[in-house]
């Protein structure tokens, strides 16, 4: 493929502008379900079940993702969990103009909210490595990332304006959204994978395999299984000791901006930080950032202030995925693509799910305070271990460009 700049790409701007709306409607509705919930239950507690709910399938349905990425148009698989995805949202604010909403629903919908979630995160990443050039890889992680940080810093206060409007305006958005995602899609011409043979149908257990015996990925994955809670729990802890304290749902979708505005920073700045540092720098100190943040939240009670200390936390993150899943989309085959980010994604989001319902179940249970300790505690024997593993001394390089992982 020739190296043409992406800007000037159109096949990937045009995937990368479609999942950019879509994200940015996940991420207003991402801080109303949990304003839903404590409107209509008052109960944190069940917040972190609707939580659980939207990252259970993450890790449940991973693989069985993975495996039919790699056998049917990626495509069309795509643009059909857009459509399931916009419908379950779109009976949100039905239930709302019926005269009121039951818990599970909210509940259903977050499920199958995130089922099509996971099944486009483990198309797109195969899809990608054919729309670009093989040197531009790290590149497109890097400008993906900043699309999902740019999505969460815009999303979050345009949802909290929209419920403060209405309860059903954040869910009416982000089903709107998914159809400017689809559409997108379709009008991408390019395929978004390779002439595959019919016969060889493979299992999805080769991504598992593939990705199990390499040191550094398996390596990296299960330091991300033990970390995702802690981001998916902080955020919930966030809203909650705002609301605690007085915030309006506005300043709460305020607060959530400034914190992904930290990922924002750190996805711009990742294809020239990631130059200049190795891999093990990234995942060291991405936990060791998380350990000396967390402890503020306890002696904080304002919301922007919350959204700046966790916007810290987070500009690491952008910058060990780009190096971490350039790395990886790389050296994967294509016919593998699907099953090897099954395989990372359902290892990596494995314990997802986890922090939300902890979390809502220790601030209701034991205070504030407590779960701040649990997670800081948990934050630093992280970053112990990342400094320890051998395998992140030696990174993966891709042929061709040996000695300089880190550019992936």
């Amino acid at each position: 493929m020739a190296s043409v700049p992406l800007r000037r790409n159109r096949e990937f701007a045009l995937l990368w502008i479609g999942q950019g709306v879509s994200s940015l409607g996940s991420q207003i509705s991402l801080v109303a379900y949990p304003l839903l919930v404590l409107a209509t239950t008052g109960s944190p507690a069940r917040a972190g079940i609707v939580g659980f709910a939207a990252q259970a399938p993450i890790a449940a349905l991973a693989l069985p993702a993975g495996a039919l990425a790699d056998r049917v148009d990626r495509k069309r698989m795509m643009v059909a969990s857009d459509a399931v995805r916009g419908l379950a949202l779109a009976s949100v604010p039905v239930a709302l103009a019926a005269g009121g909403i039951p818990y599970l629903l909210i509940v259903a919908v977050a499920l199958l909210d995130g089922t099509g979630f996971v099944c486009t995160y483990v198309a797109e990443r195969g899809a990608v490595r054919l729309l670009v050039a093989p040197e531009q890889l790290g590149e497109a992680v890097a400008r993906n990332e900043s699309r999902m940080f740019a999505a969460a810093l815009a999303g979050p206060p345009l949802g909290g304006l929209l419920f403060g409007i209405g309860r059903a305006l954040p869910f009416v958005a982000d089903a709107v959204s998914y159809i400017a995602a689809a559409a997108s899609k379709l009008l991408i011409r390019s395929p978004f994978q390779e002439q595959r043979d019919p016969r060889q149908r493979g299992h999805a257990r080769e991504g598992v395999r593939w990705l199990w015996q390499r040191p550094f990925f398996r390596t990296c994955s299960l330091l991300f299984a033990f970390s995702n809670p802690l981001y998916t729990g902080m955020y919930l802890l966030m809203v909650v000791l705002a609301r605690r304290d007085g915030a309006s749902a506005t300043l709460v979708g305020v607060m959530l901006a400034l914190a992904a505005g930290g990922g924002l920073i750190g996805a711009l700045l990742a294809p020239a930080v990631a130059r200049r540092l190795t891999p093990r720098a990234f995942l060291v100190g991405e936990s060791l950032v998380l350990a000396c943040a967390i402890p503020l939240l306890a002696v904080v009670h304002s919301a922007p202030l919350l959204g700046v200390i966790m916007g810290a936390a987070e500009l690491i993150t952008p910058v060990t995925n780009s190096v971490v899943v350039g790395l990886r989309v790389a050296l994967a085959p294509d016919e593998l693509q699907g099953r090897v980010q099954a395989a990372s994604t359902m290892v990596s989001f494995s314990a997802g799910w986890a922090g939300p319902l902890a979390v809502g179940f220790l601030i209701q249970n034991a205070g504030a305070t407590a779960t701040v300790l649990a997670l800081t505690g948990w934050a630093a024997t992280l970053a112990v271990v990342a400094l320890a593993a051998r395998s992140f001394r030696h990174p993966p390089a891709v042929p061709g460009r040996e000695g300089t992982p880190a550019t992936i």
